[in-house]
């Protein structure tokens, strides 16, 4: 894939768009110094919905376990309370993710969002991140967003985006290199540029579910 050519293209379209397509990016998740709330938001995150599963989850968990904030007292909650409890959550797979990454933070001397931040500075320990089982490049990219690193989390939305710009999505690394390039050609951050398909794809979705209930209607 010639990334220049494509990353040109899905500007060309971005610019093309009759409707305003960026919006300002602010961050709207509450949880980057609350260790309990972050890691409940980036282990839950995969595969499910965030507005209806994943982000009241999060907020329970900072409006109940404030104290939760470092990686040893979110730990001893979780152990005192159980999973189901704290983030009301029983599936076993997820929980064991969650375990993973407090082992992973507690061998690497992480316990507060501040260390994580630290640590996730250099490429050789985001790599090394990468080998828990079941956090792959995207749970990586999504946990550098949370913590405001101007990054691009490659989901369902974008993919989609990039294929209404008649770009092959082929695989993670190619469209994330696609999205970035184009932001850069554009002059706007990583960040926003993620935001904005997000929020263009997610009010497409709207309007094409709000389209279908008028036609049943009539």
């Amino acid at each position: 894939m010639n990334f220049a050519k494509e990353a040109r293209k899905l500007a060309n379209f971005i610019i093309g768009l009759e409707e305003p397509f960026f919006t300002h990016y602010v961050p709207d998740r509450i949880c980057y110094n609350h260790i309990g709330a972050l890691y409940t938001d980036v282990i839950l995150q995969a595969g499910l919905n965030y507005k209806s599963v994943v982000k009241p989850r999060v907020q329970r968990v900072l409006t109940h376990y404030p104290e939760a904030n470092t990686v040893e007292s979110f730990s001893i909650v979780l152990q005192e309370e159980g999973f189901e409890k704290v983030i009301k959550w029983k599936h076993p797979i997820k929980q064991e993710r969650m375990l993973r990454l407090l082992e992973f933070s507690d061998i690497k001397g992480i316990n507060t969002s501040e260390d994580l931040k630290g640590f996730l500075q250099n490429t050789y320990c985001r790599q090394s991140l990468l080998e828990l089982n079941g956090f792959g490049p995207k749970s990586l990219d999504y946990l550098l967003k949370l913590l405001n690193f101007d990054s691009v989390a490659v989901d369902r939305h974008i993919y989609s985006f990039v294929e209404l710009a008649e770009i092959s999505a082929t695989d993670y690394h190619a469209t994330k290199k696609v999205v970035e390039f184009a932001a850069d050609l554009l002059e706007v951050s990583r960040s926003s540029i993620d935001y904005s398909i997000w929020k263009f794809m997610s009010n497409k979705q709207s309007r094409n579910i709000n389209s279908e209930q008028l036609a049943l209607n009539l």
